[in-house]
C-alpha cells in the first residue's frame, strides 16, 4: 500500500488529468506530431473558449508538461511543443482515449439504467434527486 506522500503525489497529478480540457488539449498537441498552434488547439477542441484554453496551457506549461513557443516569423503566433515529460502521457492517454472509444456505448447504457432507477424510486418517495450530468467521454 503506498503511504501518504505517495497518494498525495498521485492525487496531485490525476488531479492534473482529470481537468475537463486537459486529455482533449493533450490529444490534439499529439495529433500535430507533439506540437500545435493556440489557433489550431482551438480547432481541435471546438467547445473550448479561448480562457478555458489559456488556462489550461498555463497550468500543463507550469507543470511541465508542454513548452510555449512565440513564433515571430512573419505574423506573430504561439506554438506549444509537448517536453520530454509531456511525451511519457503518449502512451497512457492514448489508453484513456481508446478505452473510451470502445466502451462508450456501455457507459452510456449504466447511465441510462442509472438515470431511471433513480428517478423511479424519486417518483416513489416523492423526493426529487438533482439529476447528475452524463459522462462526456473525449475524443469523439
Amino acid at each position: 500500500m503506498a503511504d501518504i506522500k505517495e497518494l498525495e503525489a498521485m492525487r496531485l497529478l490525476l488531479d492534473l488529468l482529470s481537468d475537463k480540457w486537459t486529455v482533449p488539449i493533450l490529444a490534439a498537441l499529439c495529433a500535430g506530431g507533439g506540437k500545435q498552434r493556440f489557433n489550431a488547439i482551438r480547432r481541435e477542441v471546438p467547445p473550448i473558449s479561448q480562457k478555458s484554453l489559456v488556462t489550461c496551457l498555463k497550468r500543463l506549461e507550469m507543470n511541465g508538461l508542454i513548452q510555449r513557443h512565440v513564433l515571430t516569423t512573419g505574423e506573430l503566433a504561439v506554438e506549444y511543443r509537448m517536453t520530454p515529460l509531456g511525451h511519457t502521457l503518449d502512451e497512457p492517454v492514448g489508453a484513456l482515449l481508446s478505452w473510451s472509444w470502445k466502451h462508450e456505448r456501455e457507459v452510456r447504457k449504466a447511465q441510462q439504467e442509472y438515470f431511471s432507477r433513480t428517478e423511479a424510486a424519486d417518483d416513489k418517495s416523492g423526493s426529487s434527486t438533482a439529476r447528475a450530468l452524463p459522462l462526456r467521454l473525449v475524443g469523439r
